[in-house]
């Protein structure tokens, strides 16, 4: 099951109907791809501290998953992200980047729920890391190498989906590296 956060295009008609002025900079930017330089990231944690992610070589991979706490594909996501972390170890950090909402209620959301590896939350607030991104589903994953290129984009999770994100992240991770 997927989430779709409307299209630009349709915030723009709808704001257009309602006589509302459109600003370029909620326009989403181009849709990254795979093999891409991440963009970088920046927001405020969620107990208040300003974040910045620019060097991804602080993990062997890194999951930027742009979520919602309303969102039901992010709560499974979220669970079975957990169990992928679980499964793979410490070589694999998370960024969890919500979409803009009250730092209060996302505080109680993670009170309740998994934090994957005990990921990072960033509130994008003004919505500039999602247009850098070129997110406009939720959830949107990005796996990003150490090397800070993306690897592998995935829209919405469902069904199987933990599976085959397993699979993507040993992909990038590779072996376990030994003493």
């Amino acid at each position: 099951m997927r989430v779709a956060v409307p299209s630009f295009a349709a915030a723009v008609a709808a704001a257009l109907a309602l006589g509302a002025p459109v600003a370029a900079a909620d326009a989403p930017g181009p849709a990254l791809a795979v093999g891409a330089p991440a963009p970088p990231l920046a927001g405020t944690t969620l107990d208040g501290r300003a974040f910045e992610a620019a060097d991804w070589s602080a993990g062997e991979a890194t999951v930027v998953m742009f979520f919602g706490t309303y969102c039901r594909p992010c709560h499974r996501a979220l669970r079975e992200l957990d169990a992928i972390q679980r499964t793979v170890g410490p070589r694999l950090r998370f960024i969890l980047v919500d979409a803009g909402e009250d730092p209060a209620a996302v505080r109680r959301f993670f009170a309740d729920n998994p934090r994957p590896g005990d990921g990072t939350v960033v509130i994008d607030t003004a919505g500039s890391d999602r247009r850098r991104w070129g997110c406009e589903l939720e959830p949107t994953l990005f796996l990003v190498d150490r090397a800070g290129h993306v690897r592998y984009i995935n829209h919405g999770w469902g069904e199987g989906s933990e599976a085959k994100y397993l699979r993507r992240v040993r992909n990038v991770l590779g072996p376990p590296q030994g003493p």
